[in-house]
């Protein structure tokens, strides 16, 4: 069975969560409206915890209320509950239910195959949902009310190099689930096409492969926001490109336009050749967080390599910035929020404006950004007990 050997630059920059854009109203009163998980980076390993909290209200935020998880976990959001990921860190799906005095209470666990590497869930109903096993080469068919396995979709046909093509990040769509490919035997490089695999979910199970030689390594499977459809129906997802460790090849989103069965071969935003005003060294190598918020805009944090120390420190250097991507113009913008180190550096579009989980040099915790007037806050506006690495709204 292969082992991802991915070094820290990646490990440590694990977060994910679905039902991200939030818009106001409809939401349950009595309730926290956010889960969010923290770091505290003090000993040689992460501990991080698991808790909510109302609002992004200015005030501090501390663990007394959290759950102690595994480390690098991915959490995701669907209806009441959280669902804890275990990822590279173990072989659990947890959830979680709100209760409402803040804290969460365990409301099922589900034990995927050992070292599967779980990824990501793609809910098509509540009572129906799939788990990718990065590792296995499979998608488990689960029922998420009752946290138990219903079906296994075995994808090890498609594998290049090795014997799994490594499904990441999903979405679920009509009938249809997407699945982005990492096609990685080492776990942070590729030499294959980007590919996406459409699975009749709601037919016969058929699947077609979808690929693409501009770029590779298919979404960011710690990053279910690394792939997702616009208003109008078309497909993006973003390709890592191997981290910006294989020379050549460039991140960037593909796009599948609305019915077709195939990338569009008009569309490329290259991300790694793109020149950003104010940053040191005027490039990124990858872009990382990636939350898509309507209309054509994605907000995202990205990794500037000219920032990072030889050797790089992965909790003192401040590597990642705040992004705003116009994909139909593909123009890129810094915002103006610090720079963080990776064991935050995450992004959550709530209530019409956008808000940033850093750890920076002049604070920790919850940023700001306010489309509407283009402004960011001074400082956190919420103040974390240890660095935020995944903020997820429930609806």
């Amino acid at each position: 069975m292969k082992y991802f050997l991915i070094p820290i630059v990646a490990i440590c920059l694990l977060c994910a969560c679905t039902k991200r854009r939030a818009d106001a109203g409809g939401r349950t009163a009595g309730y926290d409206h956010i889960a969010m998980v923290t770091n505290i980076n003090t000993g040689t390993t992460p501990v991080a915890y698991l808790g909510t909290r109302s609002d992004f209200s200015k005030g501090t935020y501390n663990n007394a209320n959290a759950r102690q998880v595994v480390s690098y976990a991915l959490a995701q959001v669907y209806g009441n509950d959280v669902y804890l990921i275990e990822a590279r860190s173990g072989d659990k799906v947890k959830k979680y239910t709100r209760n409402m005095d803040g804290t969460l209470q365990e409301a099922g666990s589900l034990v995927m195959p050992a070292a599967s590497f779980p990824y990501c869930i793609a809910f098509e109903s509540a009572v129906k949902a799939y788990v990718s096993l990065g590792n296995t080469g499979k998608i488990a068919v689960i029922n998420p009310a009752t946290m138990t396995q219903t079906g296994l979709i075995d994808l090890t046909p498609y594998a290049l190099g090795d014997a799994s093509p490594d499904p990441g990040v999903m979405v679920y769509k009509n009938g249809r689930l997407y699945v982005a490919c990492l096609q990685t035997s080492d776990g942070y490089t590729s030499m294959h096409p980007a590919q996406v695999l459409v699975i009749d979910v709601a037919g016969n199970y058929g699947i077609t492969s979808i690929t693409d030689n501009r770029a590779t390594y298919a979404g960011n499977a710690s990053s279910s926001g690394s792939m997702f459809f616009t208003e109008n129906g078309d497909l993006y997802v973003l390709c890592m490109s191997s981290w910006g460790f294989v020379p050549g090849q460039k991140c960037g989103f593909l796009r599948i336009k609305n019915g077709d069965t195939k990338f569009d071969p008009a569309y490329f935003f290259n991300i790694s050749d793109y020149v950003v005003a104010n940053i040191p060294g005027s490039h990124l190598d990858y872009l990382h967080r990636v939350e898509y918020a309507g209309n054509g805009i994605v907000y995202a944090t990205g990794n500037i390599p000219k920032l990072m120390s030889n050797p790089p420190d992965y909790v003192k250097d401040k590597t990642f910035g705040a992004f705003r991507a116009d994909l139909q113009n593909k123009v890129l913008t810094k915002l103006d929020i610090p720079y963080s180190n990776g064991y935050a550096a995450c992004v959550l579009p709530y209530e019409n404006k956008v808000y940033y989980g850093m750890s920076t040099n002049t604070g920790v915790g919850i940023f700001s950004f306010d489309p509407a007037t283009n402004t960011t806050s001074v400082g956190p506006v919420v103040s974390a007990q240890g660095d935020p690495s995944i903020l997820c709204a429930f609806e």
